[in-house]
């Protein structure tokens, strides 16, 4: 694992189950909060969930957006012009701004996924329905995955 601004690899990993508070905050779990530090980038995620990243992570990522092609920039629009900073509370809660909870439609009952190099919040149905959608393809997916070994 490394360190000071280095890339963390793939660090996050792991499936959390929380609730929003009434002011629509979340507590993100112990070993994430260490690597994210006091401060996180949340934008739109690509499967109805809300994407969150490290501030170096997310500095990496807006410099590969700003370079796409002008073609893409509905994409580019799509992801930057939901990203906003939000910092976490001493109790390891960060608010999740109310466009992005309606966008993932989470209400109440939230998951939050480690998938590498970023976090994920989905609602815990949006999750479910996720996760049955991807058994049921799990066995052709891992049949052409000739090198994994699982």
């Amino acid at each position: 694992m490394e360190r000071s601004g280095e890339r963390w690899g793939s660090l996050f990993r792991g499936e959390h189950h929380y609730s929003l508070d009434d002011k629509g905050r979340i507590v993100l779990p112990q070993t994430f909060r260490a690597a994210l530090g006091s401060r996180v980038v949340v934008t739109r995620g690509l499967d109805e969930c809300v994407a969150v990243y490290a501030p170096q992570e997310w500095a990496r990522n807006e410099k590969k957006l700003r370079g796409l092609s002008v073609s893409r920039r509905d994409f580019v629009r799509f992801v930057l012009a939901s990203a906003e900073d939000v910092e976490l509370d001493r109790q390891g809660r960060m608010t999740v701004p109310s466009h992005l909870r309606e966008y993932a439609k989470i209400e109440r009952d939230a998951v939050v996924v480690g998938v590498g190099s970023r976090l994920e919040i989905w609602s815990l149905l949006n999750w479910q329905r996720y996760l049955a959608r991807v058994q049921a393809e799990a066995t052709s997916i891992a049949s052409e995955l000739k090198d994994l070994s699982l």
